[in-house]
């Protein structure tokens, strides 16, 4: 009975990490959203997130008002999504859609890169 229950869970642990994506996007920024730390706690900055325009899907990362969310908690790569779009510039967004924010479980970018045009890798 133990065994069955170990392949059980085994089966479960895998089942959920082998269909991890991981990807690259890219597009100018359509939205950025701070929020209040002490009103949404799980969004203290330096956690933020954005969108890009025309960005509609990126694995199983989900949607907000359509386009892709992508979460990130670095001063640094908040300046470069600003930059970004107050230039009009693309950028590239990497991600794994198993890195997760806790706040509606949107994927978190694990990095941004700028450029002209931006590379996706």
């Amino acid at each position: 009975m133990n065994m069955i229950r170990f392949s059980v869970l085994l089966s479960f642990f895998l089942a959920n990490t082998a269909f991890a994506v991981t990807g690259f996007v890219k597009g100018s920024v359509q939205y950025v959203r701070v929020h209040d730390g002490d009103i949404y706690t799980t969004w203290k900055p330096p956690k933020f997130w954005f969108t890009l325009n025309g960005v509609t899907s990126a694995g199983s990362c989900p949607t907000w008002h359509g386009n892709i969310l992508f979460s990130m908690e670095s001063d640094t790569a908040y300046s470069m999504v600003l930059a970004a779009q107050m230039a009009s510039k693309e950028i590239a967004v990497h991600y794994d859609d198993s890195k997760l924010h806790t706040d509606g479980n949107y994927c978190k970018g694990v990095y941004v890169t700028s450029g002209n045009p931006p590379p996706l890798h």
